[in-house]
């Protein structure tokens, strides 16, 4: 599930209420503006969603940033 805001004119920030991965379950905000950025990363753990530091040279945020775009394109083909 998705929910899309614009909070600015030339801001689109998209909502991943859940994206279930092979790393793991993310909660995501990302900026689809230009291109994909992660804005705030939320993993689910055992005590509930903790929060990520986004490091982009990270070798996760890239996979992550593959997962969400796969996800996007499957929920734009379902609509």
């Amino acid at each position: 599930m998705i929910s899309i805001n614009t909070q600015t004119a030339n801001r689109k920030l998209i909502n991943i209420s859940r994206l279930n991965t092979a790393a793991g379950t993310f909660r995501l905000t990302v900026n689809n503006e230009r291109s994909l950025k992660l804005i705030t990363v939320e993993i689910l753990s055992t005590d509930g969603w903790e929060a990520l530091l986004i490091e982009t040279d990270t070798p996760w945020y890239q996979t992550l940033v593959t997962a969400c775009e796969q996800h996007l394109r499957e929920q734009s083909a379902q609509r």
